[in-house]
C-alpha cells in the first residue's frame, strides 16, 4: 500500500516515471513465436517473442461491435480499432490530443470549437476522418435504443454539432459545461470515431459482418460472441503509435482458473487473476503488471439519505429518522472498520486507503490535509466509535448489508460478512441480507431502502462518482447518499470552463464529503494483470480512468 501512496503522490506532482511499467504477449495455438528478441544485423527493430499476444479475462458485461451499446465497462474491447478526438496519456492520465489538433471555448463559455487532424485514414478503403464521421457517433448515441451508459449525459450536455468544413465544426452545448472536454476524451466512451461510409454501406455493425471501420492502431480480424476478439496491425505506418505485435486476442474465459491454467500452460500470454491465483502464477515464475493509476475502488454506500425533490432542498429527506442520517453514526461506522486487517486479508495489502471517495491524488481538487485528518475522522478506534453512537443516541441501533457479489473482486460477500463483524462489535445490529442483485437495484432506484449499507466496487470519473452516487442531480441510481451542499458545488463546477477555478472548486467540494462521511471508505484497488515475462516486459495503461484494459499498443515484449 505504501508503494501505491508514494505513486499517488507523485501523480498529484506531474508525470509518473513508469520504470517496469508496459508489457506485451504472447502467441495463441497455431502462431508459433516470431523471433528471439535478437536484433537482425540489418537493424531493424527485433522481433516480438510471439506473433499474436493472447489475453485472457473475464467476457465482458456486453459482448457487441455496437459502439453504442458499450459504455466505459465494456468499450475496452473495441478500443483497439479506435481512435478517440482526446486522448489520455498513460503516465499522467492527463487529457491529450488525439483526432483534435487544437480546441477552444468560445466567448459564450458553451460552444467548443475544434480542428480535426488532417489525413488520419479509416481502416480499409474508407477515406480520412471528417466532421461527419464525428456526427454520425453523436447520431448513434441519440438512438432511443442505445445501451450506453452516458446517453442521458450526452443528450442533456449536448444540442449539436455544426461543421465549417470537413475539418473544423463547433459543438454547441445546452449551457456552460467545464466537464465537457473531459466527455470528449477516451476517459468516456460514446464518441468512438467510426467512418460513416462504411455505416452507410453496411449499417449495424455484428461478429458476422465486422464492426464499422476505424482508424485505431489495430484493425478487426475476426471474433466471436462472447468467445474472443482479435485484431491486426494495421498494414501501413499508423499516425500515432505502431504497436510491437502484429495481432493481439482477447479471449474471454469465465473461470479465473481456466485463465490461470492457460497461462501456466502457455496458450495465453497475459491473464487476469484473483489474489489467490496471482500469487501461485507468480510462484511458478509469471509477473504482475498493474496499471497507472488505481482502477476499480471499494466502498460502502449508505442507502438512507435521500431528497424528496431534488431541486428543492427546503422539501427535506424521505426518511429524516434513519439513523444513518446522523453524521456522528456514520463517522461512527468508518471509526469501527480495521481497514488494515481488511486490506490484508482481501487484498494483498495493495489496496490504497480511500480518503475521499471519487477523489485521488491525481485528480482535480486532491487536498494533501485529508490523508494527515484521516485517522482522526475515519481511522480504526472502536473505543471511540461506541462514544459517537451513545452521543447520537444510538448504542443499540440496527442496521442492514447486503451480502452481494463485487464486479471484478473475489469475495464480496466475505467482505460484507466481515464489515458485519466489526460493526457488532461496536454494539450495532446488522441483519445480513441475501437478496438478488437485481432486485436490490429494482428497489434502490426506488428509493425504498431507508436503512442500509451496500458494498460496491466501481470505476468512474470524478464528476461521475460524484453526480451519479453522491448527489441528486441525476436522479434515484443504484447507489445514493445525497446532500444539497453537495449538489449546489456540483452545479458550480459544472459551470465552470477555467480549470483554475474548477480545481478550487472541487477542493471544497472535497473538504466537504471528507466531513460528511458520505461513505464507508475503504480503497483504490490496482488493475493488475498476469503475464509471461518471456514475453512481456510492460504495459502503460491508466487503468479504470479508460476501461480498465486499455492502451494496448502499449504492450511491451520481452527483450526490446
Amino acid at each position: 500500500m505504501a508503494q501505491w501512496q508514494a505513486m499517488g503522490r507523485r501523480f498529484g506532482l506531474g508525470v509518473l516515471a513508469l520504470g517496469v511499467l508496459g508489457l506485451t504477449a504472447c502467441a495463441s495455438a497455431g502462431n508459433p513465436a516470431a523471433g528471439g528478441g535478437v536484433a537482425p544485423a540489418t537493424g531493424q527493430p527485433a522481433p516480438p517473442p510471439v506473433h499474436r499476444l493472447v489475453f485472457a479475462l473475464e467476457p465482458p458485461r456486453l459482448s457487441s461491435l455496437e459502439v453504442r451499446h458499450l459504455g466505459t465497462p465494456s468499450g475496452w474491447t473495441v478500443r483497439p480499432m479506435y481512435d478517440y478526438l482526446l486522448g489520455i496519456n498513460p503516465e499522467s492520465g492527463k487529457i491529450e490530443p488525439g483526432l483534435l489538433s487544437d480546441w477552444a471555448w468560445e466567448p459564450d463559455g458553451q460552444s467548443l470549437r475544434v480542428h480535426l487532424r488532417k489525413g488520419i485514414p479509416f481502416h480499409g478503403a474508407w477515406g480520412e476522418v471528417k466532421v461527419s464521421d464525428v456526427q454520425l457517433g453523436w447520431e448513434q448515441v441519440q438512438r432511443p435504443d442505445s445501451l450506453i451508459g452516458e446517453r442521458a449525459n450526452w443528450l442533456a450536455t449536448l444540442k449539436a454539432i455544426e461543421p465549417v468544413d470537413d475539418r473544423e465544426f463547433v459543438f454547441r452545448l445546452n449551457k456552460p459545461d467545464g466537464n465537457f472536454i473531459t466527455q470528449l476524451s477516451e476517459e468516456q466512451s460514446g464518441l468512438e470515431v467510426q467512418s460513416r461510409a462504411n455505416f452507410d454501406a453496411k449499417g449495424a455493425a455484428t461478429f458476422q459482418t465486422g464492426p464499422l471501420a476505424g482508424s485505431g492502431p489495430y484493425q478487426f480480424q475476426a471474433g466471436a460472441d462472447q468467445s474472443f476478439i482479435r485484431y491486426e496491425r494495421t498494414p501501413y505506418k499508423h499516425w500515432r503509435v505502431t504497436p510491437v505485435f502484429p495481432e493481439f486476442e482477447f479471449r474471454y474465459m469465465k473461470e479465473p482458473s481456466s485463465r490461470q491454467a492457460a497461462l501456466l500452460a502457455g496458450e495465453v500470454h497475459m491473464a487476469q487473476l484473483p489474489q489467490d491465483l496471482l500469487a501461485q502464477a507468480e510462484a511458478r515464475g509469471m509477473k504482475t503488471v498493474h496499471s497507472s493509476f488505481p482502477g476499480s475502488r471499494v466502498f460502502g454506500s449508505f442507502e438512507c439519505c435521500y431528497l424528496k425533490e431534488a431541486d428543492n432542498p427546503a422539501s427535506g429527506y424521505m426518511y429524516p429518522d434513519s439513523p444513518l442520517m446522523d453524521v456522528r453514526v456514520r463517522r461512527a461506522i468508518n471509526k469501527s472498520v480495521n481497514r488494515d486487517e481488511l486490506n490484508k486479508a482481501f487484498f494483498g495489502g495493495k489496496g490504497v486507503t480511500m480518503y475521499v471517495n471519487h477523489m485521488y491524488p491525481n485528480r482535480p481538487g486532491w487536498n494533501p490535509a485529508w490523508e494527515k485528518q484521516f485517522q482522526d475522522e475515519y481511522g480504526y478506534d472502536p473505543a471511540a466509535a461506541r462514544k459517537l453512537l451513545a452521543e447520537a443516541g444510538q448504542s443499540n441501533m440496527r442496521t442492514s448489508i447486503f451480502v452481494l457479489p463485487l464486479l471484478g473482486v473475489a469475495g464480496g460477500p466475505d467482505l460484507a460478512e466481515a464489515l458485519t463483524g466489526y460493526l457488532k462489535a461496536v454494539g450495532i445490529g446488522v441483519d445480513l441480507l441475501n437478496i438478488d442483485q437485481a432486485e436490490v437495484s429494482r428497489v434502490v432506484s426506488q428509493r425504498l431502502y431507508s436503512n442500509h449499507i451496500a458494498l460496491t466496487a466501481t470505476g468512474a470519473n470524478l464528476w461521475s462518482g460524484f453526480s451519479l452516487l453522491n448527489s441528486s442531480l441525476r436522479g434515484p441510481v443504484r447507489f445514493h447518499f445525497a446532500d444539497p451542499t453537495i449538489d449546489t458545488m456540483l452545479r458550480q463546477i459544472q459551470g465552470a470552463i477555467d480549470d483554475q477555478k474548477r480545481d478550487a472548486l472541487w477542493r471544497t467540494l472535497g473538504d466537504t464529503a471528507f466531513g460528511l462521511h458520505m461513505n464507508v471508505n475503504l480503497f483504490w484497488l490496482p488493475v493488475e494483470v498476469a503475464v509471461n515475462p518471456k514475453v512481456v516486459s510492460g504495459w502503460a495503461f491508466p487503468g479504470t480512468i479508460t476501461g480498465s484494459y486499455t492502451h494496448i499498443w502499449y504492450i511491451k515484449a520481452a527483450g526490446s
